[in-house]
C-alpha cells in the first residue's frame, strides 16, 4: 500500500509503522502467530484493510450497544461478541484459540495503547468488559458449549 493509503487506513499508526513493527517483532518475533500475521498482512490491499477496519468497527459498535444496554459481559450476547472478535483476529491475522484470546485480553486491560484502541470508539470500562466476555466465552468453549 502507498503511504497515503496507510495513513487513510491506519491513521496515526501509519506515522509510527516502523517503530511499532520493531516492537512487535521484538516481543513476538519468535512465535508462530507473528510469522502467520506477518505473512498475511504483507499481502493485504487497501480493500482488505477497509474490510478489516469495517469488521473491527462493527465489533466496537456492538460492544458499545451491549454496554449501553447494560448487558452483563457473561451474557450469551457478550460471549458471542467475544467469539466474533476471536474469529476476526483468526481470519485476518493469526489463529487464536480461546486460551490465547484470554492471554491477549490482559493487554486490553493492562497496556494503555490496547485499552485506548478499544475505548476510543466505545467507552471507558470497555476493556474490562470485553476481557470478562472473553474469559466467559473461553469457559463456555471449555464446557463444550461454544456456538
Amino acid at each position: 500500500m502507498s503511504a497515503a493509503d496507510k495513513r487513510e487506513q491506519w491513521g496515526e499508526f501509519a506515522e509510527r509503522e516502523d517503530e511499532l513493527l520493531d516492537e512487535v517483532e521484538a516481543r513476538w518475533g519468535d512465535t508462530a502467530a507473528y510469522e502467520e500475521s506477518a505473512r498475511k498482512v504483507s499481502t493485504y490491499t487497501k480493500e482488505d484493510w477497509e474490510q478489516i477496519n469495517a469488521s473491527n468497527a462493527a465489533i466496537e459498535q456492538r460492544i458499545l450497544e451491549l454496554m449501553d444496554a447494560g448487558a452483563d459481559p457473561t451474557s450469551d450476547e457478550a460471549m458471542d461478541l467475544a467469539e466474533a472478535q476471536r474469529a476476526h483476529i483468526s481470519r485476518w491475522f493469526y489463529v487464536m484459540d480461546h486460551e490465547f484470546h484470554v492471554q491477549k485480553s490482559e493487554l486490553y486491560v493492562n497496556d494503555e495503547r490496547f485499552r485506548a484502541g478499544i475505548e476510543e470508539n466505545t467507552r471507558p470500562g470497555a476493556a474490562e468488559w470485553l476481557q470478562a466476555a472473553i474469559i466467559a466465552n473461553a469457559e463456555r468453549a471449555a464446557r463444550g458449549e461454544a456456538r
